[in-house]
């Protein structure tokens, strides 16, 4: 039998005008992040070059329904590194599929990492 999967589309922006430089990384990942005490489970990854394009990101997330629980809270979470340096992060929770949460159309901003 077939595993029918789903997707959490969107992309990732931030707002300071700087460009990144072509070695950029771009990491987006789905998780359940419904215990406070624990760890999140990552259920998806995607890993974006920027190769000179700049923002927005176009991220797609497949995930497998039968892995969700309508109890629990999942969020998509970003972050840019430059030269394994991180430089953006998101600082809010963006959360995704249950409780009335969106799949698609959904935009991450990153904000920059104090230095």
């Amino acid at each position: 039998m077939v595993q029918q999967s789903s997707l959490v589309t969107g992309t990732v922006t931030y707002l300071p005008r700087i460009a990144l430089p072509p070695n950029a990384l771009i990491e987006v990942s789905l998780a359940d992040v419904s215990r406070a005490d624990a760890p999140a489970r990552i259920l998806a990854t995607q890993t974006i070059e920027s190769n000179g394009r700049q923002v927005p990101f176009a991220f797609a997330l497949p995930y497998d329904p039968a892995q969700i629980d309508s109890r629990y809270t999942y969020a998509v979470q970003a972050r840019i590194t430059i030269d394994g340096q991180l430089r953006f992060i998101n600082t809010t929770r963006t959360s995704v599929i249950t409780n009335g949460s969106p799949t698609e159309g959904i935009e991450i901003v990153v904000d920059p990492v104090q230095r």
